[in-house]
C-alpha cells in the first residue's frame, strides 16, 4: 500500500472514531440497568438509551457541565454521575421527584411535593415483580403497586407488602439540586442516601428501551419501548 492511500484510510479511521466518540460524548449513549430499583419503569435488564444533549454539556472526564441550556424537571428519569464523587464507579439512573426550593416528603412510600401529597391509585390484583440479586439467579418476588402522578407525568410505584416504603421527613431541596428516588421506593439507593443532587451532576435524560433481556430471554415487548417525558 503506497504513503498516499495509507494516510487516506488513516484520515478516514480518525475522523470515524472521533465521530463515534463525539457522538457518544455529547449527544447519545446506552446504559444497562443491572437492578430493581426503578421497577416498574425500567426492568432489570434493560438497555436504555440516554440523550445526553437534554440539558447541556461536558467535556469528557470531567464532573460537572460546563454547558447548561435547560434543567431536570420533576418526573423525568435522569442519568447521573456517581454521587460519592468516584468516576469509575456506575453512573445511577433515578426519576426526579423535586427540585431546587421545593419540599418533598415521603410517607409510607407516598411521595409529597410542596406540602401536597401527589396524587397516587392502589392498583388493585395481583403484583410481583422478577427480581435478580447480585452473583444470584431471577427470582419472583411480591409487591404493591400504585399509580402516580406528578405534574405531568403519570407512572407505577411498587412497595414490599408489610414493610416500611422509603419514608422521608419533610427536606428542602437547595437550589441548583435535585431530588430523586426510585419508582420501587423500598429498593432504591436515592437522595434518601445521598442527599440532592447537583444538577451539574445529571448526564442526561432516559429516552427509550433500546432492548431488554429478562428470565426466559429477550423481552420483545421493551424492545424500542418509549419511556414517556
Amino acid at each position: 500500500m503506497d504513503r498516499a492511500k495509507l494516510r487516506s484510510e488513516l484520515k478516514g479511521w480518525t475522523f470515524t472514531i472521533l465521530a463515534v466518540l463525539a457522538f457518544r460524548t455529547f449527544l447519545y449513549e446506552a446504559v444497562y440497568i443491572p437492578s430493581g430499583s426503578m421497577l416498574p419503569t425500567l426492568q432489570i435488564g434493560d438497555y436504555v438509551i440516554v440523550e445526553k444533549w437534554a440539558y447541556g454539556a461536558r467535556l469528557p472526564f470531567t464532573s460537572s457541565a460546563q454547558l447548561g441550556w435547560s434543567s431536570p424537571r420533576r418526573g423525568d428519569i435522569v442519568v447521573l454521575l456517581n454521587p460519592n464523587g468516584a468516576e469509575t464507579a456506575d453512573d445511577l439512573i433515578k426519576r426526579v421527584v423535586a427540585v431546587g426550593g421545593d419540599t418533598v416528603e415521603i410517607r409510607d412510600g407516598w411521595l409529597a411535593v410542596n406540602g401536597h401529597p401527589v396524587p397516587r391509585i392502589d392498583v388493585p390484583g395481583a403484583c410481583s415483580y422478577w427480581n435478580r440479586p447480585e452473583r444470584g439467579g431471577w427470582v419472583e418476588e411480591p409487591c404493591t403497586d400504585h399509580l402516580e402522578t406528578l405534574d405531568a407525568h403519570v407512572f407505577h410505584t411498587y412497595c414490599t407488602p408489610g414493610r416500611p416504603c422509603g419514608d422521608v421527613p419533610i427536606e428542602v431541596v437547595p437550589e441548583g439540586t435535585v431530588w430523586l428516588a426510585g419508582d420501587h421506593r423500598d429498593h432504591s439507593a436515592d437522595s434518601r442516601v445521598f442527599g440532592p443532587v447537583p444538577v451539574g451532576r445529571i448526564k442526561g435524560r432516559a429516552w427509550i428501551a433500546l432492548a431488554s433481556w429478562g428470565p426466559d430471554g429477550p423481552r420483545w415487548t421493551r424492545f424500542f419501548h418509549g419511556l414517556k417525558h
